[in-house]
């Protein structure tokens, strides 16, 4: 029997240094296996590991994403309104929340939303049919849904991670706010705050498109009517 392959050695020495790492994410969303600093890409796609839940692979440290029915709401609305746009203009891809995108050797991310130009590549089919599960591109646009479950640290990290990356547009969307941070060049400095009375576009990296902050968080669903018992 051939011996198993052996694991690398842990890239970090306590739980603090993970969470330190991670911009200290409630302790739930950990993985405890593989060890916090082993994991690797191939964990990442193990679904007796993942067990289907959404997971992003963060220097060997595998973390579960944020999950709830009014944030992905949310997420949807936004990418059906890209989606729509790119009908007409095929200017490049966007992909949902389960599209992980490889920001670096150990680093796999799942945006909410994340969107790539043709022309960001030497060859287009490498973004439609890529040879592995993850994209190898870093995105031009990445939209994360903010949650109460993320902490402020977790999306400062995350946002430099875009920023190494060379991401050039981020959007954080706040579904309790009912705003959207934009951050152009994933720079915090470059910080803008759109409310409900603004609209949002895609600047250089999704020129043309735009939505009405506000249509993002509006109630649709209707009236209910009186005598009518919701469903049990």
């Amino acid at each position: 029997m051939p011996a198993p392959a052996s694991r690398p050695k842990p890239k970090f020495r306590t739980l603090a240094d993970v969470q330190a790492r991670l911009g200290h994410v409630p302790e739930a969303r950990i993985l405890s296996l593989p060890a916090p600093g082993t994991a690797t890409a191939r964990d990442l796609l193990d679904g007796g590991i993942t067990r289907g839940w959404p997971v992003e692979l963060v220097d060997g440290v595998l973390v579960l994403k944020v999950c709830g029915w009014g944030r992905a709401t949310v997420g949807a609305r936004l990418a059906t309104a890209i989606g729509t746009f790119l009908v007409e203009h095929n200017v490049g891809l966007a992909a949902g929340a389960r599209g992980p995108i490889r920001l670096g050797p150990d680093l796999v991310r799942q945006p909410d939303v994340s969107f790539i130009r043709w022309d960001s590549v030497d060859d287009p089919d490498e973004i439609e049919n890529p040879a592995g599960a993850f994209l190898e591109y870093p995105p031009d646009l990445a939209v994360e849904v903010l949650s109460p479950g993320n902490s402020v640290g977790e999306m400062d990290v995350r946002l430099r991670e875009y920023a190494k990356a060379k991401v050039r547009l981020v959007w954080y969307v706040d579904p309790e706010r009912r705003e959207v941070d934009v951050y152009p060049r994933a720079s915090a400095k470059r910080m803008k705050t759109l409310t409900a009375a603004d609209t949002l576009d895609g600047g250089d990296v999704l020129p043309g498109f735009a939505v009405p902050v506000a249509k993002l968080f509006e109630k649709r669903a209707p009236a209910k009517k009186p005598g009518k018992k919701g469903r049990k």
